[in-house]
């Protein structure tokens, strides 16, 4: 899969398949482990929107990245066998230590022989792949009955400051650049064979020194996005809100077409 760069990447995954340019990767690991630190818990909220059924016995987190979503994941559900699929060596390197079971796979080339799956979970990566139809079409085929896609995407970028104006406008330079550009997967879901049910969830974080962090991270981003000068003074202000959008697409397999 092609390399990209979208800013501090997010979710759990930051873009299955590619592999970081030098240089690039200890600092994107930085602020992927800041969003899990601030934002981590609406990956619980995701995963509450789940339909009732028996724990899943196979998870899938389909371009893991540092581990952040396949940590909820094996957190929420102790006893599954949880797959962390990536193709970034400092990313597998990183799942690894976590004693994560580790699958090394190019999502460009399709969903991964992995048998039978319970739960796949594809946050922040499904935009990176050259061919979601088939990918989609993988992940259908290889859910055991009752089997559910979960896909994430971040509905805009992160916000921090209660006066907009910094914001707004890197925000406008990001998004002509083609920040995190992904469509409603809604219409591919359902090409795929499944029904699918679309939420959004908004989450506001507590200030402190880890939130401060993430947003100075982002802060520099915006501020190279509209090309001031790395001494510019950016925002600095009393109290932070640090607030994010996600959109949620719970996808299942269409009755009619269980095995």
């Amino acid at each position: 899969m092609h390399g990209h760069d979208h800013g501090p990447h997010h979710g759990s995954g930051h873009g299955p398949g590619h592999r970081s340019r030098p240089g690039h990767a200890m600092g994107h690991q930085e602020v992927l482990d800041l969003e899990a630190l601030v934002f981590g818990h609406q990956l619980h909220e995701v995963l509450d929107l789940l339909p009732p059924a028996a724990p899943p016995r196979h998870v899938v987190d389909l371009g893991a990245g540092t581990g952040a979503g396949t940590r909820v994941l094996r957190t929420r559900f102790p006893t599954a066998r949880t797959t962390a699929v990536d193709h970034d060596p400092h990313m597998l390197e990183r799942l690894r230590q976590q004693a994560f079971d580790v699958h090394d796979a190019d999502l460009d080339e399709g969903f991964p022989d992995l048998g039978a799956v319970d739960l796949v979970w594809a946050s922040s990566s499904l935009h990176h792949v050259r061919r979601p139809a088939e990918l989609l079409a993988g992940a259908r085929a290889a859910l055991a009955p009752g089997g559910v896609v979960l896909v994430v995407e971040l509905d805009g970028l992160p916000r921090f400051l209660p006066a907009p104006d910094f914001e707004d406008r890197a925000h406008a330079a990001a998004l002509a650049a083609g920040w995190n550009s992904h469509p409603d997967w809604t219409p591919a879901l359902r090409r795929a064979g499944l029904t699918v049910t679309r939420t959004s969830l908004t989450t506001t974080a507590p200030d402190g020194p880890d939130a401060r962090r993430y947003a100075r991270a982002w802060f520099d981003r915006f501020a190279a996005g509209l090309g001031l000068v790395p001494d510019h003074p950016l925002p600095e202000v009393p109290d932070l809100a640090p607030r994010v959008t996600r959109t949620v697409w719970v996808a299942t397999a269409d009755q009619e077409e269980l095995p």
